[in-house]
């Protein structure tokens, strides 16, 4: 959470009413009516005693999915700045990908059959929020689908292709912009749920 975000879950409005509670990704599509639970338990308390043991498992997984997402695009800058050899490039990130596609994809069908039926049946309210993450789950299914055909041609390869190397960035790109957004608007759903129940 940023400094100008961490000192009010309220913006005052120029009208002088007091709003409900900020998502903190700035592109969320969150509305405040599905915020409730995130007035109740704000990001500045996730960690804390009373509720990071209910919220450290989910909030981990989501760090590491980042760690991943930043490493993978670490490496294509890295290649693309001629800081690495093509060789040494397929090596470190072609079984990355592959790993990262894995977990993703686990992640995700653990929600979609487990978790997210079993919030909207607790809050039903919710329902609109859930079905937001719920085609971002799509989205990224298609994203990661064309992820991992890049990464197939990348690991068989036996030329250096930059034309592949800038698909497999842009999309590398494209699937980290929408995971920032993704992963936020969902922690900011789900940790509470998670924290208060």
């Amino acid at each position: 959470m940023t400094a100008s975000t961490q000192k009010s879950n309220h913006q005052d409005r120029a009208d002088g009413e007091v709003s409900g509670p900020t998502p903190r990704h700035p592109d969320s599509r969150l509305e405040a009516d599905w915020l409730f639970l995130y007035e109740k338990l704000p990001p500045n308390q996730w960690y804390s005693a009373d509720y990071v043991y209910k919220t450290s498992g989910w909030l981990n997984i989501h760090a590491d999915i980042r760690k991943r997402q930043r490493i993978l695009t670490h490496i294509s800058d890295a290649y693309h700045s001629g800081d690495i050899e093509c060789s040494e490039y397929r090596a470190q990130l072609s079984p990355r990908i592959h790993q990262y596609i894995f977990k993703l994809h686990q992640h995700h069908s653990i929600e979609d059959k487990g978790y997210f039926p079993q919030f909207i049946r607790m809050y039903p309210q919710l329902k609109s929020g859930f079905e937001v993450l719920d085609r971002d789950h799509v989205h990224l299914d298609s994203l990661l689908n064309e992820l991992q055909g890049l990464n197939s041609q990348l690991a068989t390869s036996e030329a250096e292709d930059k034309a592949l190397g800038g698909q497999l960035h842009q999309t590398l790109v494209d699937v980290s912009v929408l995971l920032s957004q993704h992963l936020t608007d969902e922690e900011d759903l789900v940790i509470p749920i998670l924290g208060l129940n």
